[in-house]
């Protein structure tokens, strides 16, 4: 594997997944890329623009093109000899429903045996995690 020498920065979103950062391989070539610099592709949520709001780390986004996109990607990347750089946060994740690590140690703290993979105060004898959730509009819930 070689080293970055120049990468090129992409943001991967509905509106630019996996095929479109494939077809851009002669495109980055001709500029002499030796690496494509992907934001956080792991199944965020539901329309994210960004991808630091992940909802299932075990998967590859959908709305991106999924496995299949994913494959004809890295296959356009490989062909044209570039690499790829992940940017990658493994504590960012979505406090959304589909995210069952985050309501995992919601209900069960440091017993759950996701826990590790949130930064959270490990010192203090029990894990406390607070989560300010309003059920209706800010003012209508402070009044």
């Amino acid at each position: 594997m070689k080293s970055p020498g120049s990468t090129y920065r992409v943001q991967l979103h509905q509106g630019f997944a996996f095929a479109d950062a494939g077809r851009i391989t002669d495109y980055l070539e001709a500029l002499g890329i030796t690496h494509l610099y992907c934001s956080p592709y792991l199944q965020a949520a539901s329309g994210s623009t960004h991808g630091y709001d992940v909802v299932d780390p075990q998967h590859l986004n959908a709305e991106l093109g999924g496995q299949s996109g994913h494959a004809l990607m890295t296959a356009a990347l490989r062909e044209a000899g570039i690499g790829q750089v992940l940017d990658i946060v493994p504590n960012h994740m979505a406090a959304d429903p589909r995210n069952p690590w985050w309501w995992d140690v919601l209900e069960n703290g440091a017993a759950s045996p996701f826990a590790k993979f949130f930064d959270f105060d490990r010192t203090r004898a029990e894990l406390t995690v607070l989560v300010p959730i309003l059920g209706d509009d800010f003012r209508q819930a402070l009044e």
